[in-house]
Order: structure tokens, then sequence, then C-alpha cells
């Protein structure tokens, strides 16, 4: 994979899950949820935490809870990003084992489920702390680069979810 098309991928991952992430916040029923998010007001957040977790489980609460929690906005979605790259990983490690897709499912245990989820969390704990993340795992253009280009997917993917919801 070249260079530009990492880029070119950093731009786009980052504005799906801008687009996504402000796409649901401007749907969602809670409004107080957008107005948590953009004055960043400690009390409000509390409160937006509280009322989706008691919330029905979809989709659109369970990514707007994921977000919140990461605290909203860029880092937010740097976060959820790193996430889902990380766990995307991991997934396909487990897939593509030395052993084939069948066997591999069908050899599953306790113990495994027990390591899913340990895993989970420590991916988590790597989502949350996603600059060191990306740090070790960004090559060739200046770190800086790569925070502009994923930033300016990050305002795009911002920017559309609003148009498209005016």
């Amino acid at each position: 994979m070249t260079l530009n098309f990492q880029i070119l991928m950093a731009f786009v991952g980052c504005g799906m899950v801008s687009y996504m992430m402000f796409h649901i916040l401007l749907r969602h029923e809670h409004k107080e949820a957008e107005r948590a998010l953009i004055t960043k007001d400690k009390k409000i957040l509390k409160t937006v935490k509280k009322d989706l977790k008691s919330a029905p489980m979809n989709v659109q609460n369970v990514l707007m809870s994921k977000w919140v929690a990461f605290g909203g906005g860029f880092y937010g979605v740097m976060a959820l990003m790193t996430y889902m790259v990380v766990e995307f990983y991991e997934v396909v490690d487990f897939l593509t084992s030395e052993y084939g897709f069948w066997e591999t499912i069908s050899a599953l245990g306790i113990r495994d489920l027990i390591s899913f989820f340990i895993n989970s969390l420590m991916n988590f704990i790597t989502a949350i702390v996603w600059p060191v993340y990306w740090l070790k795992n960004i090559h060739g253009y200046s770190a800086w680069v790569w925070f502009v280009v994923v930033y300016l997917g990050y305002l795009t993917g911002q920017a559309i979810a609003k148009y498209r919801h005016v």
C-alpha cells in the first residue's frame, strides 16, 4: 500500500467515522447530547451518559454511548476509529489463523471467550490513548501531516452530516 493511499484512507476513514457519529448525534432524540458535546459541559455530559445507559439497546444508542464515553468531538472520533481499527485487525488475525475458519470456530472454549473479553478491554485502553497508538504505527510523513489529514477528515465528515441534516 503506497503512502499516498494510506493518507487518503486516513482522511476517508476519519471522515466516515465523523460523519456517522455526527449523523447519529443529529438524529438522536436526546438533543442535550449535541449541546453537551459542543459546549463540553460536564454536568450535561454526565446526564447524557446516564440517559444513554438507561435507553433501549440499539445500534444508535450503543454508538452514542461509546462516543460520549470517549468525550465526543475529535478525540472521541479518533478513539472510536482506533478501537475499530485495532479490533478489525485482531478479528482478521483470528479468522486467518493457521487453522481453517471452521476448525478455529469449533475449537472456541470458555478460556477463549475470557481472552476475547480481556483483549477487548486492552483495546479500549489503546483507543483511549490513541495518539500513542498512532504515533507508533504511522510512517513516512511527519506526525503533523497525519494529524492535519485526519482532522480535516473529521471536519469534512461533520460538515457533511450537518449539511445533510438541514
